[in-house]
Parts: structure tokens; sequence; C-alpha cells
């Protein structure tokens, strides 16, 4: 689903671009943090603090600020929820900001409405 995508938004938030570059180093914090499990750690402190650990290398907060580490997380978030074929034609398209994404997918579903009604009307006409 969204594997690649935390990190296509991050690498970009440091150049203005949310999908412009794929950062790999990015991608591997970001699946560290993400499939950490409890049982990886010798109990609650640890695993809390290498949680803390995973979290800081994959978002960086200390060269971001708190709108660009939001956007990450909200931009990654809302392309996991968007079915698998939407999330993929979006990241291709490789959107320069969150407006641009929502803008993508806005006129994704008007093209996608408009071959059903040239359908009926093609129906109607026979």
């Amino acid at each position: 689903m969204a594997v690649a995508l935390g990190c296509a938004i991050q690498a970009s938030l440091n150049q203005g671009s949310v999908f412009q570059e794929y950062d790999t180093d990015c991608e591997v914090f970001r699946q560290r943090f993400r499939q950490f499990q409890y049982k990886e750690a010798s109990g609650p402190h640890e695993a809390f603090n290498k949680l803390w650990e995973l979290c800081c290398q994959w978002l960086k907060p200390k060269m971001r600020s708190k709108e660009q580490i939001l956007e990450l997380l909200v931009l990654e978030q809302f392309l996991t929820i968007l079915p698998t074929e939407i999330e993929t034609w979006v990241r291709e398209h490789c959107p320069e900001n969150r407006e641009r994404v929502v803008s993508l997918i806005e006129d994704l579903q008007r093209e996608l409405e408009i071959p059903e009604q040239q359908d009926i009307q093609y129906q109607n006409s026979t």
C-alpha cells in the first residue's frame, strides 16, 4: 500500500515537493518504526525508547518544522486509506504538495464519471 510513501513525502519535504524524490534510508526507518514489535525489546522501557529512536530517525524532528512532520503523517495516512488503485495512481503522478494530491484525486474522480455518462448517453441515442 503506502510502503514507499512515507519517505517519498519526507524526502521531498526538504525540497518543497511531496513526492519528488525517493529516499531509501528514510524508507528503511519508516518501515522499522511501523513494523517494530514489543517482543523485540526486553521490556516496556526499552520498547518505548526504541520506538522513539526509530521515529526520530524517520521524521527528523530537529530538521523539520511541526507543520512538515504533520503533513508527512497526514499524507501518509491519507494515501493509506485510499483504494489501492487510486493510491498507486497518485504516487505515479508525483504531486508537489497536499493541495495537488487532493486535486489529482478530484480530477481522477471526474475522469471516471465521464465515461459512465457517455455510455448512458450513447445507449439512449440508439
